[in-house]
């Protein structure tokens, strides 16, 4: 059995998201001209807030992992949702079959990033620009499609007897 591991850093999301909603604000204007930049950007202010979604993003993740997903404790720990000091990176351990395509882990991570990231987006921005929440749902669910696949890539193709496929 192969073993993959997966560490999504609380700052790394949120430098992405943060990254994501600048952008995004600087395009858009309001009926005056001015950018939006106050209401779509998701900076500092809104560690709290980031947190919440941060941990709905991997419960929404965890599902499409579920069959992968092993456990393996470090230490004995507690959560505690307001303590920004524990508990703060998503780390995934994916117990994968000795036949798993190990060229797909690097692509695997990257969907999982991406799928973060957009869930995030999209619950961030769903009430102040449905549209372009929108845009993040539909990309949620490419991910996670993705993911899907992804950990189902196998090296070799498994044939039945006599068949060619």
């Amino acid at each position: 059995m192969k073993l993959l591991t997966f560490i999504f850093s609380h700052e790394q999301v949120f430098r992405a998201v943060k990254q994501e909603s600048s952008q995004l604000a600087v395009r858009r204007q309001d009926k005056n001209g001015n950018p939006l930049f106050e209401q779509l950007v998701f900076d500092e202010a809104y560690l709290p807030r980031f947190r919440e979604l941060f941990f709905h993003a991997q419960g929404q993740v965890a599902p499409v992992l579920a069959a992968y997903q092993k456990d393996i404790p470090v230490n004995v720990s507690y959560f505690e949702r307001a303590d920004f000091t524990t508990d703060r990176d998503y780390i995934v351990y994916l117990g994968m079959d000795d036949d798993f395509n190990m060229h797909m882990a690097r692509p695997v991570e990257d969907y999982i990033f991406h799928f973060i990231k957009d869930w995030i987006m999209y619950e961030w921005l769903k009430d102040k620009s449905p549209d372009d929440a929108s845009v993040y749902l539909a990309g949620t669910g490419k991910y996670r499609t993705d993911i899907m696949i992804g950990l189902a890539q196998k090296i070799n193709v498994r044939r039945r007897r006599g068949y060619w496929f």
